[in-house]
């Protein structure tokens, strides 16, 4: 297993799971108190980090309205292609564009942009505190750089037991940089000069079974690790499908939200 696999699995996505980050990724309003805190507002320069196929960028169109812009930059080829097809179909083709970029060079020049927003990406990235810095460069006086980040130490899921489910975890792990960014993240806003930050949570809650893709994922991870028998990953994914359908699941994932000043 190659130590950057972390960040390879994005720019190389098989089918299946590309499907199914389609499906996590759709814009859903349970994600509007989690990005919010943003305080986007109409006019607003916009970009957003890790943007997948584009769903999110086009949502935050709407807030920023057709005196607004919205960038998306994301590593994955397909996701940039999904993402242009997708402003196209919505008629967004003046107020969204993509970028393709894979290295962590943010492709804008210095005070220009209003907000910078990330969700679930910056426990994937190569070094935090210098992603921070890249979004203090291109943030304007008085911008923001709003991160939502999960914490995989912090994630539990009921009725696996609590320790078939942590070496679950432990074996999925390989594909987080810092699987335990959440409680990371306002040290890391600091290191990166950023002083007026703001920290709050939300707990993300699914009894019904809409965070199976998110499981099914983290089984593909466990399996890649080698590290767990594949009764067990298989074990975990049947306990949470059973649950759902007796509704007896609870899966928990906190997320924690930092919103810096520049």
């Amino acid at each position: 297993m190659k130590d950057t696999y972390y960040k390879d699995h994005w720019t190389d996505i098989e089918s299946e799971r590309f499907e199914r980050y389609k499906q996590m990724f759709e814009w859903s309003e349970d994600s509007r108190p989690l990005l919010e805190p943003a305080g986007i507002s109409t006019g607003e320069r916009v970009v957003e980090i890790g943007c997948g196929p584009g769903f999110t960028a086009c949502e935050i169109a709407n807030w920023v309205g057709p005196s607004g812009h919205v960038d998306g930059i994301d590593v994955n080829a397909g996701f940039i292609d999904f993402g242009r097809a997708l402003v196209k179909e919505r008629s967004l083709e003046n107020s969204v564009n993509f970028h393709h970029v894979t290295n962590s060079i943010l492709p804008f020049p210095d005070q220009k942009i209003d907000c910078v927003i990330a969700k679930n990406v910056f426990l994937y990235v190569d070094d935090p505190i210098a992603t921070y810095k890249e979004c203090h460069r291109i943030l304007k006086p008085g911008g923001r750089v709003h991160v939502v980040e999960g914490d995989w130490g912090l994630l539990f899921a009921e009725p696996v037991p609590e320790n078939d489910w942590k070496e679950f975890i432990d074996a999925a792990s390989i594909a987080f940089r810092t699987p335990t960014i959440g409680r990371r993240l306002y040290g890391y806003a600091r290191a990166a000069g950023f002083e007026d930050i703001s920290v709050s949570t939300v707990g993300m809650l699914d009894t019904t079974g809409r965070f199976l893709p998110m499981v099914q994922n983290l089984c593909s991870y466990a399996r890649q690790s080698n590290t767990l028998d594949e009764k067990k990953i298989d074990a975990v994914l049947k306990t949470c499908e059973e649950a759902a359908k007796t509704h007896e699941l609870l899966i928990y994932s906190p997320q924690f939200l930092v919103t810096a000043i520049r």
